[in-house]
């Protein structure tokens, strides 16, 4: 009887210790709990301050990259092409040169570098750099000012405009394929590339303000072909589409892209800006043949009373969006995917166009 009790028992035991072996002691296990999580939105880090010094800092050129400034300074004797990147933080020289640098360019294709300097007020020199820093070609041409007009497809054809003390002018074609510098006779001083071989010009008839006729030059049979773009006050040029800005009234500008075939793709208007004698167009950048950024003003009026009247819109396809208030007329200038923009006469200023906000980069140590 007492086995029979005692084997009970253990059979009892037996049970209980394989029951306990199914439930073993609580784990946290390795899933998702059933409860959500409140996660932080992402903020992209702000950009990096660059803290130049006044006693060497000379001008803010242009984007080198998406992400790099090219900044100039003089250094013992030198003055160097520098880039900051904002994301980063890094600077580091990219060129330099014993003669005054007035201006740097960086060709579309981001292969080239333009240093147009000088060591005397009548006198320019320009400068093809490579990536490596290795002047490519050079050229020198007699001028007080100079205007540039670097052809997006070749980088080795550059329109000059070589501005005289009287305000004369000489339009010169440069080829580096064969290093010849040679001069072109048309109205306009401000022409722009439509291609390798072809020029857009504006033909006024009249006065300035009521605009003129839109011709492209063939420099291959020094043909002019007219267009049915009239009373324009101001185009630019993308491969193979065009914008034009037409004075509507006295109170709007009408903005059309075309082809250079003369489709129209789409249009928008924005009120008008004049300096009394003329019309003032605020910056236009292209992004592609389909989109652009456009400085436009917040309504019309004269130039020197709009002060930060300017906002800066996004069009694509006819569509528009806002991307922020409150700057002034000074010229944009976007990175290559312009992921963003520097605005200001001074360059002073960065857009961050995806998050629409206006940031200071630059910092001047005293």
């Amino acid at each position: 009887m007492k086995k029979g009790l005692c084997l009970i028992a253990m059979l009892i035991f037996v049970l209980y210790g394989c029951a306990e072996q199914k439930n073993p002691p609580s784990v946290q296990p390795d899933m998702e709990e059933s409860f959500d999580i409140a996660e932080e939105p992402f903020e992209p880090p702000s950009p990096h301050v660059f803290k130049a010094d006044p006693s060497k800092f000379h001008f803010i050129a242009d984007w080198l990259t998406d992400t790099q400034i090219l900044y100039v300074e003089k250094n013992d004797g030198f003055y160097t092409v520098n880039y900051f990147d904002i994301e980063t933080g890094e600077s580091g020289l990219v060129y330099e040169d014993e003669s005054f640098i007035i201006d740097v360019l960086v060709h579309p294709s981001g292969d080239y570098l333009l240093i147009h300097t000088s060591e005397h007020p009548t006198t320019a020199a320009i400068k093809i750099v490579g990536k490596d820093g290795a002047v490519q070609h050079q050229v020198e041409i007699d001028s007080t000012e100079l205007g540039i007009e670097w052809n997006r497809t070749d980088p080795k054809k550059i329109l000059f405009t070589a501005f005289h003390e009287d305000w004369s002018y000489d339009l010169f074609v440069f080829d580096g394929n064969d290093d010849s510098l040679s001069i072109v006779e048309l109205d306009d001083p401000f022409p722009k590339w439509a291609g390798e071989n072809r020029i857009m010009t504006l033909s006024f008839r009249g006065h300035p303000l009521d605009g003129g006729d839109i011709e492209i030059f063939h420099m291959e049979d020094g043909e002019i072909e007219t267009t049915e773009i009239g009373n324009a006050i101001y185009f630019d040029v993308l491969e193979d589409s065009i914008v034009s800005v037409q004075s509507v009234d006295a109170g709007a500008f009408a903005y059309t892209i075309r082809k250079l075939d003369g489709t129209v793709a789409f249009g928008w208007t924005l009120p008008a800006v004049s300096n009394y004698s003329e019309w003032i167009v605020p910056s236009i950048e292209w992004l592609d043949e389909k989109s652009l950024i456009v400085i436009g003003a917040e309504k019309s009026g004269q130039l020197d009373e709009m002060e930060s009247g300017f906002n800066m819109y996004f069009f694509e396809k006819g569509n528009s969006e806002l991307i922020i208030k409150g700057l002034d007329a000074g010229p944009i200038k976007c990175s290559p995917s312009a992921k963003y923009c520097l605005s200001g006469y001074s360059s002073d200023e960065l857009i961050d166009v995806e998050a629409k906000e206006k940031l200071k980069w630059i910092k001047f140590d005293n």
